[in-house]
């Protein structure tokens, strides 16, 4: 993370060197990558000073304690990656719209940070408030992508276990630390809709698709993965 140099102030003929001037997203910022890096323990108020460069009681301007920080990195994941999920598949004008906003947000690290939801799985076994916060997310996208489904003619049931498979499926992928190419994850599109959807998508949608990512097509590239 890129920090503000200092500038020198002369105090009676000597100089002193002026913290940087940080903001409270600065220090949520250092917290994250932390948190993704090594885990919650390395979350601390002297790191983090280390880190950024600055002393601890510049901390306490932008919050009341660790706590308050770990509240903040919490509010943090919930308006990215779990507002990421929620807003993909809202207001979508057919179900193959918002399967594809879906898949979009997933391939989007500025949207939905994989990292970080893996390293909010890693905490919330350390703790039971962050337990609850991941448990009421992963029902939360559920449940949305779920509504997706009853909104283009699948029954509740069939709608519900349809959302896990796609949800817990990408968790899954996440968690096994599986590395693919962007070609790679595309590559089975069709494929992987029908799966996911027990409908087939559209040609012309796909071939769209898979040229607003990659660049024009004919169609599916050799080779497999997703």
């Amino acid at each position: 993370m890129n920090t503000v140099k200092a500038e020198p102030l002369e105090i009676d003929g000597a100089e002193a060197v002026a913290e940087p001037p940080l903001g409270r997203t600065d220090w949520i910022s250092a917290a994250l990558g932390l948190l993704i890096e090594e885990g919650i323990d390395a979350v601390r108020i002297t790191r983090l000073a280390e880190t950024l460069e600055v002393t601890r009681g510049s901390f306490y301007w932008h919050f009341k304690d660790r706590d308050d920080l770990c509240a903040a990195m919490m509010a943090y994941w919930e308006r990215t990656n779990t507002a990421a999920v929620l807003s993909s598949v809202e207001h979508s004008d057919s179900l193959a719209d918002g399967i594809l906003a879906l898949f979009d947000a997933w391939l989007d690290v500025a949207r939905f940070d994989p990292k970080l939801d893996s390293a909010m799985r890693d905490w919330a076994r350390r703790s039971d408030d962050v337990k609850r916060a991941v448990e009421q997310a992963d029902a939360a996208r559920v449940e949305a992508i779920s509504a997706l489904f009853e909104a283009y003619d699948y029954g509740p049931e069939e709608a519900r276990i349809r959302a896990r498979v796609i949800y817990f499926g990408q968790v899954g992928y996440y968690a096994l630390g599986i590395e693919e190419t962007l070609v790679q994850r595309i590559d089975n599109l069709e494929t992987y809709y029908q799966a996911f959807t027990g409908r087939d998508i559209d040609p012309d949608l796909a071939q769209a698709y898979r040229a607003r990512h990659l660049g024009p097509t004919d169609g599916p590239t050799e080779g497999s993965g997703t």
